[in-house]
């Protein structure tokens, strides 16, 4: 395998949003040995910087489900390789629907993530998937404001509570409005620019490195994971995985609070 494509939350980090020593030292060594890392996530940019800094390692990132495709070295953006954003007539229809359900909000740009809450319910904002963002609080009235100047544009909305039958009703909203959406989370439910997932990402920056998607090992746990695992050359599904991820996957390994990333990644090295 040329290439290690790896989800974050659920699969490479643990429950306290860190990586393992296990699973640290084995994407190094790959890295090492001449393979390539990728950290596909439907975090921002941002984390998916900390986290290469956090693991003293250069790679390339599909951030925010594959909308922010980038080469990252020692902990900073080197180039930019590929970024989807979401049309505003889109944007300004989810928020209108996310208002009438009544949940909130996280619409992720490229600097910062503009947190709107139609709840007085305050989501679970000390979890480590809250805590990946660079939140600022908004108004729906100046962001929306803002989008009719087109003056901000938003790689990926995410329409998060705890109370996930608002979630179910939100996205049968957005499909009868041709708006497509996946969970990277039981209590996330994210929308993209038309056509962005993180297979998409993958086969573009396969195409770009020249490497062959047969020559790729991926691993997921999440429904935001199926189209890259589907494309894989290898696919991992995480013990603590969805049923939908393990039934496509080609291979099943320990959950990610045991280094399930490392038990595979072993077998690979030389």
């Amino acid at each position: 395998m040329k290439l290690v494509a790896v989800d974050l939350d659920g699969t490479l980090l643990n429950k306290e949003g860190r990586v393992s020593e296990e699973n640290a030292w084995a994407l190094k060594e790959f890295d090492r040995q001449g393979g390539t890392v990728a950290l596909a996530t439907g975090r921002s940019i941002q984390s998916a910087k900390e986290v290469f800094e956090t693991l003293n390692l250069s790679g390339y990132t599909l951030a925010s489900n594959g909308a922010y495709v980038a080469k990252i070295e020692n902990g900073e953006i080197k180039e930019v390789l590929k970024s989807y954003t979401i049309l505003p007539d889109t944007v300004k229809t989810a928020l209108s629907l996310a208002m009438k359900t009544e949940v909130t909000v996280v619409a992720s740009r490229a600097t910062q993530d503009d947190r709107i809450s139609f709840a007085q319910d305050k989501n679970e904002v000390n979890s480590p998937y809250y805590a990946q963002f660079n939140l600022k609080e908004s108004k729906a009235d100046d962001l929306w404001e803002e989008l009719e100047k087109e003056a901000i544009s938003y790689f990926k909305l995410a329409f998060t509570d705890k109370d996930t039958s608002k979630l179910v009703k939100l996205r049968a909203q957005l499909e009868r409005k041709q708006i497509n959406s996946s969970y990277s989370d039981k209590y996330w439910l994210e929308v993209m620019a038309e056509g962005v997932n993180k297979g998409a990402a993958l086969n573009f920056l396969t195409s770009h490195l020249s490497i062959e998607l047969s020559d790729v090992l991926a691993f997921g746990d999440q429904e935001n994971d199926l189209e890259m695992l589907t494309l894989s050359g290898n696919s991992i599904a995480m013990e603590n995985a969805a049923p939908a991820v393990k039934k496509i996957a080609d291979q099943l390994t320990k959950s990610n609070e045991e280094s399930g990333v490392a038990f595979i990644l072993k077998e690979y090295l030389a």
